[in-house]
């Protein structure tokens, strides 16, 4: 049985450089789940939890299916109410979207059945869970390798970029988390920083 490896199939998206780019991306289906607050909080992995488990479940429902895939990374989208960059603004002023890729041939009922089996484990957030289609975009982006909280150098390089390509910003603060912080020390954490943007010469 072949398994679907989005990172190896979709290569633009899980993937950066060092130094900025425009990106097209596809678009995709996601389970999601959002909140608000500072993420340092047992909610914010409790909605972690959530997901995974759900995702997983999807997996084992799509293998026995013969159509088996490796759980894609997770991603987290940040903004504010008032507009201003998240890292501008203390954390409990943050909200944020978290979601996982799934493949094309996953498809709601799979998400709804992944999500009724999780409820085994009578998780909290589980009724939170979304499944969303999310449209193709353009975008600017970087990767950034070391700790989440030393990530403004990086994104002052991207947002340097954006405005010399007389680009603008479209969309959510967009991270791709390549790492898992729970195994790999921060110093070499690797993020994908994104921005969906549009040129202002059209």
């Amino acid at each position: 049985m072949q398994k679907t490896d989005l990172s190896k199939e979709q290569k633009q998206y899980y993937r950066a450089k060092a130094a900025p780019e425009l990106v097209t991306i596809a678009a995709g289906n996601y389970i999601v789940v959002e909140g608000a607050g500072d993420p340092d909080t047992s909610d914010f992995k409790a909605k972690i939890k959530a997901l995974y488990a759900t995702a997983y479940n999807v997996k084992k429902i799509n293998k026995l299916q013969d159509k088996d895939f490796k759980v894609a990374s997770l991603e987290g989208l940040w903004w504010t109410e008032c507009g201003e960059p998240v890292g501008d603004r203390p954390k409990e002023e943050w909200h944020w979207k978290l979601q996982i890729q799934m493949p094309s041939f996953v498809t709601r009922n799979d998400f709804k059945q992944g999500a009724a089996l999780a409820g085994n484990k009578n998780l909290p957030h589980l009724g939170e869970l979304q499944w969303e289609s999310q449209p193709a975009a353009l975008a600017a982006q970087i990767l950034h390798i070391g700790p989440y909280s030393e990530e403004t150098p990086t994104l002052q390089k991207l947002d340097e970029y954006i405005q010399q390509h007389h680009l603008e910003v479209t969309g959510a603060h967009h991270e791709i988390y390549l790492s898992d912080p729970g195994k790999t020390a921060p110093g070499k954490l690797k993020t994908i920083l994104r921005l969906d943007v549009k040129s202002l010469r059209d």
